[in-house]
């Protein structure tokens, strides 16, 4: 009896020893998923934040390239500093010409203060310096034409080279390239040659004068210097100056006075008293005058009462006051006249046959 109770407690035994091996099983299986999903986790983190270093090194990179952009474009240099002269402008209600100084400092260096010494050339010869003390990466100079001015540049040299302005400056041991003024044409500021214009304004008509009537005249004048090409064209400049224009009858009778003009630059006004205004730009040379009517496409013109007197010969003639900055010779007052013209209004709107009929001449 007592062995089949040892034999079926043997028996339970080994049931409880079965479940537990079952039961282990499961727990082991988990900590191994767990410990396998982990590793998994840790791969791919490592791989994502090697990517993201990446990413970084990129962006801080991709910074650094923009930060040293930036401080060349600031005008800084990895090593000495530098200075170059990169403009130049003319500030014609200063009378002045405007150079553009840029300085290249060292990295994380401030702008030097010390003083930079300017100088100005005609050709190869000086004819003025100054000293400035920048403030910043960039200094700006006016330079008064009063001080350094010598004459016109284009064609003044031998064979019709340019003598050109050339600006030089030097920050102690620091040098900047010689810049020269270019085109050359933009420092002429001598006028040396004028001409002027008669031009008729008239209207046609079924009823009066004869079929042409003669309704006054349209003028403008010319100032500048003689083109280093073509002999009989007039090169234009800017320049101050003042003009004073008269139409001139039989060769010495003044039958009109203009209002005095004054130019600056290239920009002239004059008092519109009696005229339809009172301002005009020289383009090309040449300065269209206002009158006191206007004709065909807007042209404004003297009006036949107010100068003509009979038949005969009349031309323009004006004269030229310089600044005396540019009037470099002294020469004074310069008188140009246009070309006579012989008019026939009276002889032509008095005509009974148009075969009669007188056009404009030269006398």
């Amino acid at each position: 009896m007592s062995g089949l109770l040892d034999k079926a407690k043997e028996a339970e035994a080994s049931k409880d020893v079965a479940v537990e091996v079952v039961n282990v099983a499961p727990e082991t299986s988990d900590v191994v998923v767990s410990s396998s999903a982990e590793a998994t986790t840790s791969v791919f983190g490592s791989m994502l934040a090697e990517g993201m270093g990446m990413k970084i090194g990129a962006a801080v990179v991709s910074l650094l390239v923009l930060f040293v952009g930036y401080q060349v474009a600031m005008g800084f240099s990895f090593g000495a500093g530098s200075m170059t002269i990169t403009d130049h402008s003319i500030e014609e209600d200063n009378d002045a010409l405007k150079i553009q100084i840029r300085f290249g400092n060292p990295m994380f260096s401030s702008a030097s203060k010390d003083p930079v010494q300017i100088s100005v050339s005609y050709g190869d010869d000086e004819v003025h310096t100054t000293t400035e003390i920048p403030s910043s990466n960039l200094l700006n100079v006016e330079i008064p034409f009063s001080a350094f001015y010598q004459g016109n540049s284009r064609a003044m040299g031998s064979s019709g080279a340019d003598i050109l302005y050339k600006i030089n400056a030097n920050q102690g041991d620091l040098k900047a390239t010689e810049y020269k003024i270019e085109p050359a044409n933009i420092m002429d500021r001598t006028i040396t040659k004028g001409d002027g214009e008669l031009i008729v304004m008239s209207t046609n008509s079924n009823t009066e004068c004869n079929g042409v009537c003669h309704d006054g005249v349209s003028m403008r004048v010319s100032m500048g210097v003689q083109d280093a090409v073509n002999t009989d064209l007039i090169s234009h400049i800017d320049s101050d100056y003042t003009i004073n224009a008269q139409i001139i009858y039989e060769g010495s009778q003044v039958v009109y006075s203009y209002p005095q003009i004054i130019v600056n630059g290239f920009l002239a006004q004059w008092s519109s008293s009696g005229l339809l205004s009172g301002a005009g730009s020289v383009e090309d040379s040449w300065l269209q005058l206002s009158g006191s009517d206007s004709g065909n496409f807007g042209i404004e013109y003297i009006a036949r009462d107010d100068f003509y007197q009979d038949d005969g010969c009349y031309h323009l003639r004006f004269t030229v006051d310089m600044d005396s900055t540019y009037d470099v010779d002294s020469v004074g007052t310069l008188t140009f006249e246009s070309p006579g013209y012989e008019l026939h209004w009276n002889a032509n709107e008095g005509a009974n046959d148009g075969d009669n009929y007188q056009p404009t001449g030269e006398c």
